[in-house]
Formats: structure tokens, C-alpha cells, sequence
């Protein structure tokens, strides 16, 4: 058994709702957010919660608070008073690169396939299609936002693509939802022009 503290604040809960789909014992969701199951609160939005957990389950809390995106859980280890999974951000041995990319003369074509994006603004939908070969789609995928979008065709789809292909498609999803909301035009691969109203 290990006795660990669950740390978690409130404040910079973003409801991204990955602790849930990790550690569903301990994180249920509250509207845009989530709380923490049996945390007590510290005062403001800060909450806890202490507990002998079996190794299994130490595992499922520790990966439940590692996949939150900012940083909104800490875990310590009650014995040692050790962070397990730290809320700051160390900038310890932090590299600083600057970052360069020419397109003209570094954009290699994926052999694996092509991404076509568009939005369908009757049902408010963006639309991902992939073709594996030119002009000939061999998976459609229809959703609301970015992140179920991606993480389908991550996660369920298992495309194997390059990982710059899926940065790009994660650039142009966000892209494509911004333009459904805000009523401008989309066209994949160019810049948005807000001016541009339909």
C-alpha cells in the first residue's frame, strides 16, 4: 500500500476531462470542469485528498494527474513527502531552441496519404477526409470540435501517418473550428482572414 496526496486546483481546471478518462474513480466531471471525488477543500479552489492506495490503483492516480495539460494535480508520497507529479513547471536544464522551418524547401509529402478539411456549416460539423491515394477518400470523419476529431482518428482510426501530419491536421482542425464559429471563410492550407465573413 502507498499513501499518496492528491493535490488539485480548481482554478486551472480547463475540463480538458483526461484524469477522467484515466482515473474515473477519483475525477467526475461538473459542468466544464471536474472535481475531485471526496477532495477536501483547502481553502478557495484548492482541494485534497489523502489515501492508502494498492499499487494498482497509486499507478492509475499518478497517470491520471501526468495526462492533465495544465498542471492542475500533484501527487506526493505521504511518507516521503516527495512530488510524484509536480503542479509547477521546472525550467530546470531547459533547452532554448529558436525555432526554423522553410516550407519551400523542407515540405516532404506524407507517402502514407493526404488530409482534406472543410466545414459544413448547415450541421456545424467540420469534416476530415483521408486519402490514401490520390482523389480517392478511404475514411470520412465528422465531429464538433478538434480534440474528438483528432483523437478519433488517433486513437481509433490508428492512422499511421508522420508526426509532422498530425501536427498539421491539429493545426488546420483549430483553424476549421475557429472559422465554423466566428462565421468567416475556411479554406484549408490558408491563413484565416477575418474580414472575410459568409
Amino acid at each position: 500500500m502507498k499513501k499518496l496526496r492528491i493535490k488539485f486546483d480548481k482554478n486551472l481546471c480547463i475540463g480538458n476531462k483526461a484524469c477522467m478518462a484515466v482515473d474515473s474513480e477519483r475525477w467526475i466531471n461538473n459542468d466544464d470542469k471536474v472535481d475531485l471525488v471526496d477532495g477536501k477543500n483547502e481553502g478557495g479552489e484548492i482541494y485534497t485528498l489523502e489515501k492508502e492506495f494498492d499499487e494498482d490503483d497509486a499507478k492509475v492516480v499518478i497517470e491520471g494527474a501526468e495526462v492533465c495539460p495544465v498542471n492542475a494535480i500533484g501527487v506526493v508520497d505521504v511518507e516521503t513527502n516527495e512530488d510524484i507529479v509536480k503542479m509547477e513547471v521546472s525550467e530546470e536544464g531547459n533547452k532554448v531552441v529558436n525555432a526554423e522551418y522553410d516550407d519551400d524547401k523542407e515540405f516532404e509529402v506524407d507517402p502514407k496519404g493526404y488530409f482534406l478539411i472543410k466545414v459544413d456549416r448547415e450541421d456545424k460539423k467540420i469534416e476530415v477526409a483521408f486519402c490514401e491515394k490520390p482523389n480517392e477518400v478511404s475514411l470520412t470523419v465528422r465531429g464538433d470540435n478538434p480534440l474528438e476529431i483528432y483523437q478519433t482518428i488517433i486513437n481509433k482510426e490508428k492512422l499511421e501517418i508522420r508526426k509532422d501530419h498530425y501536427a498539421y491536421l491539429g493545426k488546420e482542425l483549430e483553424k476549421a473550428f475557429i472559422a465554423l464559429n466566428e462565421d468567416i471563410e475556411y479554406v484549408q492550407d490558408d491563413e484565416l482572414d477575418f474580414s472575410k465573413k459568409v
